[in-house]
């Protein structure tokens, strides 16, 4: 294999990865998770005295 052979495979690698990263956070189900996950600075803001709140889980939100 030479050099332009190996650069190819890469970039395929390349976009294959980032293009299964993109489908991943787009997928509709992962929608609640990440809005959860955006409040958790606001949940928490120390300036405001605003305490994490637990779930059920256990984990704080």
């Amino acid at each position: 294999m030479d050099r332009g052979t190996l650069h190819g495979i890469a970039t395929i690698l390349a976009m294959i990865a980032f293009l299964s990263i993109c489908w991943w956070a787009f997928k509709p189900s992962n929608r609640k998770r990440f809005e959860a996950d955006g409040q958790i600075a606001i949940d928490t803001d120390p300036i405001h005295g605003v305490e994490a709140k637990k779930t059920q889980k256990g984990d704080e939100k």
